[in-house]
């Protein structure tokens, strides 16, 4: 884990919470639509796509430039993501590839430029180190941990092999259920009886 980045980023892509959508559909997204696919896009590029659309200037055009570019270009498939809920939880996610979903490129939705993020972990931020709680106290959109990967304190906290097991066992759970809940509509009354039992023996477990 030594050359992994880590960031804080806010889940209010364009002004609008995401931060359930986040968890949920294991996705990280920010804001800025209307300055098209980011892929493979030099800074100097999203300055004038930003200055364009959105007429930024001076230190403004600064801060939303970095922002960008550090989403786009910074971030590294790999890298962690840390997101702090109203709870003052703090969810590790590890980021994918960033990617460009035109559906979203509109001011309703306004998450066009988005990453895969797994959720690896949910600490409590009091439990973290003070570099990292200065890290989540900047209110910037997205900003990186200044120190090396080694100061974040992180290590005691993500056991690599035992969250990829876990990660795995619970997609498997996700798919067993999903197949008992199609045999609740099997043609066949024992599927079905068999089926219901499963399902409430693992709401009770």
């Amino acid at each position: 884990m030594k050359n992994v980045n880590i960031f804080q980023m806010k889940s209010k892509p364009h002004g609008k919470e995401r931060f359930d959508d986040f968890v949920r559909d294991s996705f990280v997204a920010i804001g800025w639509p209307g300055i098209g696919d980011l892929t493979n896009v030099s800074k100097d590029e999203i300055r004038e796509r930003l200055v364009k659309k959105y007429k930024y200037k001076g230190q403004q055009l600064g801060t939303y430039l970095g922002a960008v570019n550090a989403f786009a270009n910074t971030l590294k498939k790999g890298d962690l993501v840390l997101i702090t809920n109203r709870l003052d939880q703090v969810y590790i996610f590890e980021a994918g590839d960033y990617r460009y979903e035109k559906d979203y490129d509109n001011d309703t939705d306004g998450m066009c430029h988005q990453r895969s993020a797994e959720l690896l972990k949910v600490i409590n931020k009091a439990d973290l180190t003070p570099e990292i709680q200065e890290l989540l106290r900047n209110r910037g959109t997205i900003t990186q941990f200044k120190y090396p990967y080694e100061k974040s304190g992180l290590d005691k906290h993500l056991d690599e092999t035992e969250l990829k097991l876990k990660v795995n066992l619970e997609q498997l759970v996700n798919k067993a259920l999903g197949v008992l809940e199609i045999e609740l509509d099997s043609s066949d009354p024992i599927c079905r009886i068999k089926a219901a039992a499963e399902i409430l023996r693992y709401t009770k477990s």
